[in-house]
């Protein structure tokens, strides 16, 4: 009896304790760890720290409050080389190339004949990324552009993603509408007081075309052509005059596909018409649904700068600028949109307009061909407003975040001007080497070939090497000479390169590095020669010690301590992801 009361009084006792621990208050749930990791292609750390301290610069204040609430460093010492497949692929791992197997934005493919190359942006990688860590640790990730993981494999496949589109369908070009084209139109859609004429143009070879039909808006008496209606194959037609932007969208059974247009001149008696039509594309991601919502909300991929139609030796180089705005405007919008999506934890952002800016109008040195001081001017504005639309994009994307978010923005590498291009397999040829097939490109025969990016060349040989033919092929390197001076900065044996970060199988069996100012091309000249001109004014590639060519770093959030260092290395940044999102880094990465 004793033994059932004592029974009963326990039982009694963990009822209680059981409903006293049901009323206490439940303890707080851990606040969910949500990161963002923002690059900016081509930011160099010393140029933003300069217009940072510049009055009336970056007044978006974007770089400046992120700086200003967390921890920043002077400078992001990139990999070498500073080439953007390499370095994103170094930031996403925490990995050098010689672990990550990325050594260049172009490699040799030795699943095919000699001299065949494969692209740094789609090669395996040998060490684990953010995206697989984060999955394998149960967090979602999502890309919006971040180079790497493109879906085109398991390791390279994040939870969703919006992926930088290939080749677009028709390049951009200017195409006049002679006045023999214009055609008299019945019934004029519109109010005209000359008669309404009409001209259909084709967008290259891909079998779309867009209806131009000219309007006179003004009753004076007088042929006077003042705009034109523009009919695409889908959507309402547009009122378009001289100068004006349009956006031109074609039938596609994938996605919206279309392209952004100008009207560039109209005559009042259409004895001049000329319309530049931009090159068609569309948005590529994965899975398909995703990339349906992005069309649906956001409309068809606006496409990359025009550099061959617009860039700096044109007589319209602002128009180069104002298609990149067009593209960063484009890439905020949806990663704003992505960022209030409740599917990730770690999301993947990329934006190219400092770099494509910087490439083609970094002219900053008189002995760089076509300088003037007029020039140099106008063309350092567009590289600083560069800077500026970056600086505005980021102002809108920190403000999209919670208080409770992380991001963290950096960049792949810096830039530098160049004044000489320097070709490789010219030299290799010269050395006999290089042999060249009848349509003047290399042989597969060739005991050697030369892939090149930016300042680097990895020189592969065909079949066995041994020490003397590796010894000819770097003598034919060293042997030039540019002004009496070498233009190289490290000519190395791939043994020898475990310094540079590049003792890795996919690196050439010789290393050749340029020395800032000269740039390297892969191409055969004609007429042979083993120097010329380069075709842009700002280049990266080199090694990661130039101050120019390092990037930039900035991060704020729960965690991360306020501060400011002169640089940090860009394989540190994986961790510190990881270590905000809290869980463990990717497998090979510098802790």
């Amino acid at each position: 009896m004793l033994r059932r009361s004592r029974l009963l009084q326990a039982a009694g006792s963990c009822a209680l304790a059981a409903l006293c621990v049901a009323s206490l208050p439940a303890a707080p749930a851990e606040p969910r760890r949500r990161v963002v990791l923002l690059s900016f292609d081509g930011v160099s750390g010393q140029r933003l720290e300069r217009l940072l301290a510049e009055p009336g610069k970056l007044t978006a204040g974007g770089f400046r409050r992120i700086a200003a609430r967390g921890f920043s460093a002077s400078r992001s010492v990139p990999p070498t080389p500073a080439l953007t497949a390499v370095s994103h692929i170094t930031i996403a791992t925490g990995a050098l190339p010689q672990s990550t197997g990325i050594v260049a934005n172009t490699m040799l493919d030795r699943s095919k004949p000699f001299g065949a190359t494969m692209s740094g942006f789609d090669a395996p990688i040998r060490a684990e990324t953010l995206w697989e860590a984060s999955r394998r640790q149960g967090k979602r990730v999502g890309v919006v552009y971040f180079p790497g993981a493109d879906g085109t494999s398991p390791a390279r496949t994040a939870d969703w993603a919006l992926t930088w589109p290939g080749t677009p369908a028709t390049r951009g070009r200017l195409q006049g509408v002679p006045l023999s084209a214009w055609q008299p139109v019945g019934d004029s859609p519109e109010t005209t007081y000359s008669p309404a004429r009409r001209a259909v143009l084709l967008m290259g070879q891909s079998g779309h075309s867009l209806t131009l039909t000219a309007v006179d808006a003004t009753d004076d008496g007088a042929v006077n052509y003042d705009h034109l209606r523009v009919e695409s194959e889908t959507g309402a037609a547009q009122e378009v005059r001289t100068g004006d932007w349009f956006p031109v969208e074609v039938r596609s059974p994938e996605s919206r596909t279309g392209a952004w247009c100008r009207l560039m001149a109209l005559a009042p008696d259409l004895s001049k018409v000329e319309v530049y039509l931009g090159p068609l594309g569309h948005n590529t991601g994965y899975p398909k649904e995703f990339v349906r919502e992005v069309d649906e909300k956001f409309g068809f991929w606006p496409g990359v700068g025009d550099k061959e139609t617009f860039g700096a030796g044109s007589e319209h180089p602002e128009l180069y600028v104002e298609q990149l705005e067009r593209l960063a405007a484009f890439a905020t919008r949806v990663q704003v949109w992505a960022i209030a999506r409740p599917d990730w934890d770690l999301l993947l952002c990329y934006q190219s307009e400092v770099d494509s800016l910087s490439h083609e109008f970094l002219l900053v040195d008189p002995g760089q061909p076509g300088f003037t001081w007029e020039r140099a001017s106008r063309f350092a504005d567009f590289v600083d407003h560069a800077y500026a639309i970056a600086d505005r994009a980021l102002d809108v994307i920190d403000r999209a975040l919670t208080p409770e978010d992380t991001i963290f923005v950096t960049s792949d590498h810096g830039m530098t001007p160049i004044w000489t291009e320097i070709f490789p397999n010219e030299l290799l040829r010269r050395a006999g080497l290089v042999r060249l097939d009848a349509r003047g490109r290399t042989d597969t025969s060739s005991r050697a070939v030369a892939v090149v990016d930016g300042a680097i060349a990895h020189v592969y040989v065909n079949g066995n090497s041994d020490p003397a033919l590796l010894e000819q092929i770097a003598s034919a390197l060293r042997e030039l000479k540019v002004r009496g001076e070498s233009p190289w900065e490290r000519i190395v044996k791939r043994s020898e390169a475990g310094s540079l970060g590049l003792d890795a199988p996919e690196s050439g069996d010789i290393i050749a590095l340029a020395r800032p100012g000269y740039h390297l091309s892969r191409r055969m000249p004609d007429p042979a020669t083993p120097v010329g001109l380069p075709s842009e004014y700002g280049a990266h590639g080199y090694r990661n010690v130039y101050p120019e060519i390092q990037a930039c770093y900035l991060a704020a959030g729960p965690g991360i301590a306020k501060g400011h260092a002169d640089s940090i290395n860009s394989w540190q940044i994986a961790a510190r992801v990881a270590a905000a999102l809290g869980i463990e880094p990717p497998r090979n990465a510098e802790r």
